[in-house]
């Protein structure tokens, strides 16, 4: 199918939802006993949703279906429908729609809209949602129209003061329309290894990683099409902003000059892209070959072959640090970053003591990370005997 959207015609969110500020809890002082309820934050991930909390006493979730969008920070108007019911954290509001004729592709064709107006018009610290949300923002829609071709005006001026009137049924059929195949698993929920983090030991990272810092301060003009990803300071697509060829990766210095050396720009790929600016500590899995901004930090493992499962789990480690490197304490610095510590499984002799490496490659007290742990933990969960 295709989109004209030349023939869209302007609503406003308002007359489509009933726009409400969501719960507005502090993920910090929530509980984790029984933790059963989605948390719905500002991150632009996961469909928003941020981990699981437990009930809070009094407040019912949110149910299933109803929308959620960021209205502050790095990431705001990240917009998705919640498949549980849920609590939300501080700025983000909840979307119900007026309508029944909205259903869940409705909603998903909707949520896309929301993302890109606000990537346009707003912004953080500035233009933020919060105080446009429920009052003034709006969203181009393609609307009904008669047999004769003309527009369809609604007397009721239900959803438009103009009478126009969103064409339900043809987002619904366009977002069907949209080739996808299901994803299926073997693994069981509830049946991956357990994880005892009261065994783990610190390391630095210079102990387990070669850590190589970006390039670029300004990206390279563009003159061809190209396949060499670039990675910049991002949350979302795995971190690639760009495409590049070799030919403009090899034309332009860091500062946007003309050189024709291809030292320094290129990295390899089956390592950990890390972001050190913007939105800090984003971790991601590259398998190929990249070039990225002096954003980026590439992280490789020390005398082991990484793999995808691998590097999964240890992307999670790493981003569950990103409160320590807000603001003022962003890891620019290779060198600072190296000394950073973090805490992972490690090998154990058959007598469950903890496995000494005399050679001291990965720590100086010789603990040695269990790569094949954190490998085969990766791939018992659900979904992880894809990778």
């Amino acid at each position: 199918m295709n989109l004209d959207i030349g023939s869209w015609k302007l609503f406003y969110l308002k007359d489509l939802y009933i726009v409400k500020m969501g719960n507005g809890f502090d993920k910090n002082k929530m509980t984790y006993d029984n933790a059963s309820v989605n948390f719905v934050s500002r991150v632009s991930y996961n469909n928003g949703v941020d981990g699981k909390v437990d009930l809070v006493e009094g407040v019912e979730p949110y149910p299933a279906g109803l929308l959620t969008v960021a209205l502050g920070g790095s990431y705001l108007g990240s917009c998705f429908v919640q498949e549980e019911p849920f609590y939300t954290g501080q700025n983000v509001a909840v979307l119900r729609a007026k309508t029944a004729d909205m259903n869940e592709y409705v909603n998903l064709f909707i949520t896309t809209l929301v993302r890109f107006e606000s990537k346009i018009k707003y912004y953080a610290f500035g233009r933020e949602l919060n105080t446009h949300i429920g009052r003034d923002f709006s969203i181009s829609l393609p609307v009904k129209h008669n047999e004769d071709g003309s527009i369809l005006i609604d007397d009721t001026r239900e959803y438009s003061e103009e009478g126009y009137i969103p064409d339900w049924q043809f987002m619904e059929s366009y977002i069907k329309s949209l080739r996808h195949k299901p994803l299926t698993t073997k693994n069981h929920e509830g049946a991956s290894a357990s994880i005892n983090c009261d065994t783990w030991r610190e390391f630095t990272l210079n102990d387990v990683f070669e850590l190589k810092g970006g390039f670029y301060n300004k990206k390279p003009e563009h003159s061809v099409e190209g396949k060499i990803p670039f990675l910049a300071s991002t949350e979302s697509n795995n971190g690639v902003t760009e495409f590049y060829s070799l030919e403009d990766i090899k034309g332009w210095d860091k500062v946007g000059n003309e050189d024709d050396t291809l030292d320094k720009k290129l990295y390899e790929g089956n390592c950990m892209a890390v972001t050190v600016n913007g939105s800090v500590c984003n971790a991601f899995y590259q398998k190929e070959q990249f070039t990225c901004s002096h954003d980026i930090t590439a992280f490789y493992v020390k005398k082991y072959e990484m793999n995808p499962a691998l590097a999964m789990f240890l992307c999670t480690i790493i981003m569950k640090d990103k409160y320590r490197w807000s603001y003022g304490r962003k890891p620019h610095d290779v060198k600072k970053f190296g000394k950073s510590v973090i805490k992972l499984p490690i090998k154990h002799n058959p007598d469950g003591t903890p496995f000494i490496d005399v050679t001291h490659i990965y720590s100086e007290e010789g603990y040695v990370p269990d790569w094949q742990y954190m490998e085969a933990y990766i791939k018992s969960l659900p979904y992880g005997d894809r990778l």
